[in-house]
């Protein structure tokens, strides 16, 4: 299928499907998170240790009779880690997230870069990008692009500082 007729067709599901939140539009919350110096991992002869700062916004979608149906939720973070021993520092900018919540089928749906982690002057260290599909508490139903388990992704952090 084309691209052209992708479109269309997406389109054309969206006309058939009923207006979510007829009467109760969205509720949008903006905030800014910031993230002051803390601990993230421990790499046996150092700490990393994060900081920095994220803007969000948060929505709220809600079906004819008032219930939250989805929430959205879109982030920007640049921020810092740095080896707590040597002061050697990566950075982890920008990363931007799309997070989807549906209440209704119990999934939710993250799409774009949870981390680009690069050394200032050398190049990219971690890239955690893609889509990734949860329904309920287990683990990730559908993964794309590249991803590592947290443990494999703190592992190249670490590294990366010594």
């Amino acid at each position: 299928m084309n691209m052209t007729t992708r479109l269309l067709t997406s389109l054309l599901c969206l006309a058939a499907m009923p207006a979510l939140g007829a009467g109760h539009p969205p509720t949008i919350e903006a905030f800014e998170d910031v993230q002051a110096p803390q601990p993230m991992a421990n790499c046996g002869d150092f700490l990393i240790i994060v900081e920095g700062i994220g803007s969000n916004r948060l929505t709220t979608y809600y079906d004819a009779g008032g219930a939250p149906v989805r929430v959205s939720f879109h982030g920007i973070y640049n921020g810092t880690m740095t080896n707590s021993a040597t002061g050697k520092v990566l950075t982890d900018t920008p990363s931007v997230i799309r997070t989807t919540i549906d209440l209704l089928a119990g999934t939710q749906t993250t799409v774009g870069a949870a981390w680009t982690v690069t050394v200032p002057g050398e190049g990219v260290v971690l890239v955690e990008a893609g889509r990734l599909v949860f329904a309920g508490n287990g683990p990730p139903v559908f993964i794309a692009g590249p991803h590592l388990p947290p443990p494999e992704t703190i592992a190249t952090l670490c590294r990366a500082l010594r």
